[in-house]
């Protein structure tokens, strides 16, 4: 068995190594690596201070508009055929019926019959984002309570009233 040895064994490598043309050569070589380093480490710390304050920006946005987004009138739809202050009285009787123990259907019912697309669009605003009352429990849309508090029969009786809604 023949050993060979590590390293290099021309001697034309090893002269062109030690020599000024290639220590010239090699510091070229690690100065361009270590450019490529810097320009990645930039990048990376680039991304990551973007990445911050997107979730910095995010996370002020729901605490601070708990991510409610009124919804717009629909122009193809009648017009509505509630007031704005009609609409907020409704979304009060809604939200009452629904709070506390019980699901208030009937008044919820009661409070939706009659009421337009558009209409309905204005109440879902007043309405809002409102927690229950338990105190765990976090915001929810009007939609969001009804899914919450109403049985699969319920949803449809008010998929009836209110229809292409929820």
């Amino acid at each position: 068995m023949i050993m060979k040895k590590q390293g290099l064994h021309n001697p034309a490598v090893v002269a062109l190594a030690t020599s000024k043309e290639g220590q010239n050569a090699i510091n070229s070589t690690i100065q361009r690596a270590n450019t490529t380093v810097n320009v990645t480490a930039s990048i990376v710390k680039g991304v990551l201070k973007t990445g911050f304050f997107l979730g910095v920006g995010y996370f002020a946005y729901t605490k601070i508009f708990n991510g409610f987004s009124t919804l717009t009138e629909n122009k193809k739809e009648k017009p509505s055929n509630i007031s704005s202050g009609m609409a907020k009285n409704k979304a009060e009787a809604i939200f009452s019926a629904m709070y506390g123990l019980g699901s208030g259907f009937k008044a919820v019912k009661q409070n939706l019959i009659g009421v337009n697309y558009n209409g309905f669009v204005r109440i879902y605003n007043a309405f809002g984002q409102r927690k229950g009352i338990n105190p765990l429990s976090k915001k929810m849309t009007l939609t969001q309570w009804f899914i919450d508090q109403f049985s699969p029969s319920e949803l449809i009786e008010l998929r009836f009233i209110i229809p292409h809604f929820f």
